[in-house]
């Protein structure tokens, strides 16, 4: 089976457990006005960028990093784009490195069919959800689609039997989801997710801008500086208060009071 890729990434230390090798397809059905790969999103742009690789090329390549993922705990991460755009390709990627006994992660938005969803988890170990506005018309103004169908999908997970790890991103964007009430209700939507192992702060960056630039796309945040660590410890604090049992981190960092 063929997919597009975009591009494959080795030893990767923020993208799940260990280390990992991060295979990052094309194909994006958002168009979140901070996105720092908008060469993976759907539009005639992508077809400047990755190839065509069979699942097979794909874990063959991964399975060279075996050693390294049997030291460190790591292993595969499908990322995006968004992954749930070819989800047959993903099947076969994750099936293919669990019979290798390589440990398997995606990295998701969650926008896609749930029938989608539920085909890879039989082959899913780790699963990373962006939640990155929950006001609704806030999130359609920034991403481009509304969340209802993302929100819908994690509450539709937790009625399943599927007992591998769930870890909530928060992307922490000043002046659009930094404020306490859009923080609060995050907070309270993830309180009641059954494998919740931790919420993990993203702080804002703008690394992306070349690719715009090549692309001759506007950027629309360029105004935006990135949070300092204050304003993230501030965020961490407030999780915290509701949910003081679960983990915070910061960009992979333990968050201590």
């Amino acid at each position: 089976m063929m997919g597009k890729v975009l591009r494959i990434e080795k030893t990767s230390i923020y993208d799940g457990e260990g280390m990992r090798t991060v295979v990052f397809l094309l194909g994006c059905p958002l168009q979140c006005k901070w996105c720092s790969t908008p060469e993976s999103q759907n539009s005639a742009c992508q077809n400047l960028y990755g190839k065509e690789m069979s699942a097979e090329e794909i874990v063959d390549e991964v399975s060279k990093d075996e050693i390294f993922f049997f030291h460190s705990n790591g292993g595969l991460t499908l990322s995006g784009g968004e992954i749930l755009q070819q989800p047959d390709f993903c099947m076969e990627i994750l099936k293919e490195c669990r019979y290798r006994g390589i440990s398997t992660a995606i990295e998701t938005s969650f926008y896609g069919k749930y029938d989608y969803i539920q085909s890879l988890l039989p082959f899913l170990d780790e699963l990373y959800l962006d939640i990155k506005v929950m006001d609704r018309k806030k999130h359609k103004s920034y991403t481009g689609v509304y969340n209802d169908l993302i929100l819908d999908n994690i509450l539709k997970l937790q009625k399943e039997s599927w007992h591998g790890n769930i870890h909530i991103r928060i992307p922490c964007i000043p002046t659009v989801n930094m404020d306490e009430e859009n923080i609060k209700d995050t907070a309270l939507f993830c309180k009641d997710i059954p494998g919740l192992v931790d919420i993990e702060l993203l702080p804002y960056h703008r690394l992306g801008l070349e690719t715009y630039r090549k692309l001759n796309l506007e950027y629309a945040l360029k105004d935006i500086k990135a949070p300092d660590a204050e304003e993230l410890k501030t965020v961490a604090a407030l999780l915290r208060k509701i949910l003081p049992q679960t983990t915070i981190k910061i960009k992979g960092e333990l968050y201590h009071p």
